[in-house]
This record gives C-alpha cells, structure tokens and sequence, in this order.
C-alpha cells in the first residue's frame, strides 16, 4: 500500500529484531534478511506518507522501549487531533523522534501503561480522533485497533492455527491464510498465546465512514473491502458511468492502472 519505505519488526518473545529501509520491499528484503528476522510475532509496513516527511525515521513499524519493554506499531490513516495531543505532551517533557502522526499513539499507551495494556489500549483509543486501522506488536502478541467510524479497512485470517491482520485481504490470498472477518469499527482484538480476544472501548453508535477512495484506488483489485469484491465494484462504476454519461468513443484509456477495470465496465 505504499512504495516509499517499508519494514519489518520480529519477536521470539524475548528478542526484538528489525530491518527497514528506504524504497521498495523487493529492494529492502531478501532471503538473508528474511532469515535473520526470526520470531515466533512479526509486524511489517509499507508506508505512503501523509503526515511526515518522506525519510527513514518515519519508516514504520515504528518501535520504542518503555521500562524495558518493547512496543511497535503500523498504522493506516491519519489522526486529526495528532497534532494538539503532541504538543500538550512536549510541553509537560516528551520527546518525539518522528513528525508521524503514528508516534502520538505509542506514548499514550506507555502514558496510561500503569492499568495494564488493555486498559492503556481503551484509554489512547478513546483519545483519538480521525481514521486509524493500527496494528501493535508486543514481545509476545498483536493488537489490532480499528476507529469507531471505520474509515480505513482491516482484516483478520489465520493461518496454520494462528492469526493474521492484514490492510487487506488479498495478503491472505498470498500466504495461503484463510479470512476469517473484518476487524469492526470501534473493536480492539488481541491476539497472543492464549488465542484471540475482542474489546470495545467506544458503546456510542457512530455513523460508518467508509473511505471510498479504498474501494475507487488504494485497494488491490482481487481485495475484498467493506464488505465489496474490488474488481467488481470498479467494473459497476464503470458500466454506471456510460449509462449516465453515454458518448460514441473508439477507445477508452484508463489512469491509472485501477482504471482498467472501470474501463472494462
């Protein structure tokens, strides 16, 4: 979902290893460094800005060490309030490393880190406003956290007994893992030795805000997202838009490539 940096955090539980570079994941990772990314937890990301500048330090996951314990995180979307959080923070003595919106998320999980993660991950999500589908590595699990408006997809699968999450679901395809659901607006799953659990920190009935722009451009045709085979809902904008716009043409030329598929319609 991006070509500007990617990256990829491993855990076996006691160790952190990870690797990330500028460019495309073809160029970063190869089987060498595959290999020594060992773990039995993994978190990768590729990221297109829209909050920070396009450098490695806001390459993501982005991972920080809080009283001797590790804490990264892959996010989709961007976070409205990121800004006014940020500055409250440096004025009472945090340091940023980054100009990511993302980085705003991980210090206030170690802010309210002293009730425990669940009670930390309630507490920053009820703090956040804007679209944000995120992905948490811990030492020894995942969290996967996803708006009350559902703005930006994510989804769960899993594969040889364990879970994946995914921006989307064509990942599974890939790996051979089977879908299981999508991650629901306003829900928290965690995922770790004891299997999976699901949270909600938000009862309020929020209006669903799906970003059309997943189904229109960002996503992989051969995705599924909210609920919509890709492809088909391209070809059905395409087939509506000659319907209402009908004009005698010799050839239709899409831009970009997630054109073809309107065209075709």
């Amino acid at each position: 979902r991006g070509q500007e940096s990617a990256g990829i955090v491993t855990s076996d539980g006691s160790r952190i290893r990870e690797h990330k570079a500028m460019g495309l994941v073809p160029e970063i990772f190869n089987e060498q460094v595959l290999d020594s990314l060992g773990g039995h937890v993994s978190l990768g990301h590729v990221r297109y800005s829209t909050t920070g500048s396009s450098l490695l330090v806001n390459a993501q996951p982005f991972r920080v060490r809080h009283h001797g314990t590790s804490l990264a995180i892959a996010h989709n979307g961007n976070l409205v309030n990121a800004g006014e959080i940020r500055s409250e923070m440096e004025n009472q003595g945090s340091i940023f490393q980054s100009s990511m919106d993302s980085e705003v998320v991980l210090h206030l999980i170690v802010r309210h880190s002293s009730g425990g993660l669940e009670y930390a991950l309630k507490k920053t999500m009820s703090q956040l406003q804007g679209a944000y589908s995120l992905v948490l590595m811990t030492e020894n699990g995942l969290v996967g956290a996803r708006d009350p408006h559902g703005f930006r997809p994510l989804s769960l699968g899993r594969i040889n007994g364990s879970y994946v999450l995914a921006s989307e679901t064509c990942a599974f395809d890939l790996v051979e893992a089977e879908f299981v659901r999508d991650v629901e607006p306003g829900e928290l799953v965690l995922i770790d030795d004891q299997g999976l659990r699901s949270l909600r920190w938000d009862d309020t009935s929020h209006r669903r805000s799906y970003c059309i722009f997943e189904l229109i451009y960002f996503a992989r045709p051969d995705s599924t997202v909210f609920g919509q085979n890709v492809y088909l809902f391209r070809k059905r904008q395409g087939a509506l838009l000659a319907r209402t716009h009908p004009v005698e043409v010799d050839l239709i030329m899409p831009f970009p490539d997630s054109g073809n598929y309107a065209a075709l319609g």
